[in-house]
């Protein structure tokens, strides 16, 4: 697996050795006319006018944007990280409300309990037992090949703290239902979501597992205190 590289974060020099950093072209905002239209037409899709309009006013009062591209692919993995806050969740959520994209996402079965299940539900969770890993890679994997779109977000530390190396459930995921992995930069110094490379898992996913730790690591030094 070899991924080109992406804008390095401000106030970080790349990668030794690495090269020059491609400079992402920037996403029109959703406020512009055709926000909504610069979804390609394969993506899942859910809202109106009125989603919209919630998502582009949490991007503004939060003060976040998207730079790069959506791809044109009914389903993938999106790996986000680097994940340390619980406000990654609204800035991820006031994107797809912007752009009206159906997202989904595993989550704790804890949080799906009483009445907060159906509106975690709603937003696109997914309902998880962490003490099943292997079950749930393969009830994903059984629930990409149940559908025509799916976009599935995980977060490929598994938890806010900082981790020495990524887990590999979502490679794992991505190789059960062979589809990409859309790698998504949480940039908290920009205060930007940098759409970057897809990529395919291949034969030896410790390989690609640290490819991708390696693409990441820049970003790593800007993770939210």
């Amino acid at each position: 697996m070899q991924l080109p590289n992406v804008a390095a974060p401000r106030r970080h020099a790349p990668l030794q050795g690495s090269p020059v950093p491609v400079q992402l072209p920037e996403l029109p905002g959703p406020a512009a006319d055709g926000g909504p239209s610069a979804v390609p037409g394969s993506v899942p899709r859910r809202g109106g006018a009125w989603t919209r309009g919630i998502g582009r006013l949490g991007l503004y009062l939060l003060g976040w944007r998207v730079e790069g591209c959506f791809p044109d692919h009914p389903k993938l993995v999106i790996a986000g990280a680097p994940h340390s806050t619980n406000w990654d969740f609204p800035v991820a959520m006031s994107v797809a409300f912007a752009y009206n994209l159906r997202i989904n996402f595993l989550a704790k079965h804890r949080l799906f309990k009483g009445a907060l299940g159906p509106v975690m539900r709603w937003f696109g969770g997914v309902s998880v037992d962490r003490g099943m890993a292997a079950d749930v890679v393969e009830q994903v994997v059984e629930s990409f090949a149940a559908c025509e779109a799916m976009w599935l977000c995980i977060a490929p530390e598994g938890t806010r703290k900082q981790v020495d190396r990524f887990r590999s459930g979502f490679l794992r995921i991505a190789a059960g239902a062979e589809i990409p992995i859309l790698l998504l930069v949480f940039d908290h110094g920009a205060r930007a979501i940098r759409l970057g490379p897809l990529c395919l898992p291949g034969p030896d996913p410790e390989r690609d597992r640290e490819v991708i730790e390696l693409w990441y690591r820049p970003y790593q030094v800007m993770r939210k205190a």
